[in-house]
């Protein structure tokens, strides 16, 4: 194999790569596009690291980009792939290095697991993703239209073994995901690796992020401003090794959670939301909530996960 370089993608490489990408569309089973986006678009449509490109001798054969698959959060970490070699390079495994590399960096960046939509003409790109440790998990029949010919697309999926395995996931439940659940999320993500656990919080309804729950736990050198409130049909697609519920409500009207392994925990913990009163007995009120919850969080972790 001559000597392959693989960099970053840069702005000044759209020339080829707009130049392999058409090649690639003109073969009508590439993509189901059919113009050649402006650079903007292009950029805006794709994540922005990793992106890659290939060379040889100085002369970019191939590029390698991901494009999210959803804006949810829990989908952070999922990605679609894209990755073109332009046609005289092809079949000399220039492609199965480039997407080798482009799971490698996705990896680093955090992403656990790669997709591709591949129509079931492209042989090639099959055959390079199963090389690649890609799997075919799903068939979607006429997915989409090119030229007025309705096409079918297979989908592949690759599970990264070195990001998310093994990993606890843990939701706390309330009614509103307003306050107590909050903190018991805020402490759980404070406390744990994020390697090794991924925390989620929900209601039963959502009541929007308390105030005053947030200025708590900033006291405590814990920033939960950027939590949202979420319900728990959010999540029904997560198998959660810990289900803990926070109050007797959310514990006694609790939906199903399809978690055949969880394990179920209940602490019904003052409700500091409740509390009506002067500014300070609304402070302590928090403040008793919060350090149960802390002191709750810490006995859970030394219990179940040390």
């Amino acid at each position: 194999m001559d000597d392959l370089v693989i960099r970053a993608m840069r702005e000044t490489d759209w020339f080829d790569v707009s130049r392999i990408y058409e090649e690639g569309m003109n073969t009508g089973i590439a993509t189901f596009e059919t113009e050649i986006p402006a650079w903007l678009t292009f950029d805006s449509k794709f994540i922005a690291e990793p992106r890659l490109v290939a060379e040889i001798d100085g002369n970019l054969i191939g590029f390698a980009v991901l494009s999210k698959v959803s804006s949810r959060e829990v989908y952070s970490g999922v990605a679609e792939v894209t990755v073109y070699v332009e046609r005289v390079s092809q079949g000399r495994g220039y492609g199965k290095e480039l997407l080798n590399a482009l799971i490698r960096s996705s990896e680093s960046h955090g992403f656990w697991s790669l997709q591709a939509s591949i129509f079931p003409q492209n042989e090639a790109s099959i055959g390079l993703h199963l090389s690649c440790g890609f799997r075919q998990i799903g068939f979607k029949e006429g997915i989409g239209s090119r030229h007025g010919r309705w096409y079918d697309n297979l989908i592949f999926e690759r599970r990264s073994k070195l990001i998310g395995i093994d990993m606890n996931r843990i939701l706390v439940l309330c009614t509103g995901n307003s306050c107590r659940s909050q903190m018991a999320h805020g402490y759980l993500e404070h406390l744990l690796d994020k390697n090794s656990s991924e925390i989620y919080s929900a209601g039963i309804e959502t009541h929007g992020l308390n105030p005053g729950a947030v200025s708590i736990m900033k006291e405590d050198g814990i920033d939960i401003s950027g939590h949202t409130s979420n319900h728990i049909d959010d999540y029904l697609g997560i198998d959660f090794d810990y289900i803990i519920t926070v109050c007797d409500h959310a514990h006694e009207n609790c939906p199903y959670i399809p978690s055949k392994s969880a394990k179920r925990l209940h602490h019904d913990f003052f409700d500091p939301s409740k509390v009506k009163g002067t500014d300070a007995e609304v402070h302590d009120a928090f403040q008793k909530a919060r350090n149960e919850i802390k002191t709750f969080v810490r006995e859970f972790i030394a219990t179940h996960l040390n």
